[in-house]
This record gives structure tokens, sequence and C-alpha cells, in this order.
């Protein structure tokens, strides 16, 4: 009884991280953000999934992180550069 306890327990962890590095994905993805606005979103998420899966950080850090750099660079780095060249363009 106990294990099945156990795990609904960290399968409820589980379904919160995966939906807090979704919608983390999302907003690097599809959101407005500046650089400091998605760095600071990533590490507002690692945070959070401090709190739910403080031993397991480093395998976090592994896969979501990664993801999170690849997703930053992908498409919040080109956003931020579009922005500057349209804002420097004379009217």
């Amino acid at each position: 009884m106990d294990s099945v306890i156990h795990n609904t327990s960290e399968d409820r962890l589980l379904a919160e991280l995966k939906r807090l590095v979704d919608r983390t994905s999302k907003q690097l993805q599809w959101g407005d953000l500046t650089v400091w606005e998605a760095c600071e979103r990533i590490r507002q998420t690692r945070v959070q999934a401090e709190a739910l899966i403080p031993d397991q950080m480093e395998l976090y850090q592994h896969i979501y992180e990664a993801r999170f750099q690849r997703l930053l660079e992908q498409f919040v780095l080109p956003r931020q550069s579009q922005l500057q060249c349209n804002w420097h363009k004379p009217y």
C-alpha cells in the first residue's frame, strides 16, 4: 500500500514538473520575452523544480536546462535581434 501511495505522490510531482517545464518551453517559443525575461523565467522554473524534485536536480539540469538553452537560442535570441534591427531602420 505504501508503494502505491508513494508512486501516486511521485506521479503528481512529475506531472507538476511536466506542466511547469511545458509552460516555460511554450513561453520561450511563443512568448514575447526579452532575453532577460526568458533567463529569469528559466531561473524561476529551476527554483520551482528544485522544490518539487530536490534529489533529481542533476537530471533536471541535463535534460531541461539544455532544452531551455536550445529554445532560448532558437526562438528568443533571433526575435531580439530582429527587434533591434527593426528599431534601427529609418522611417
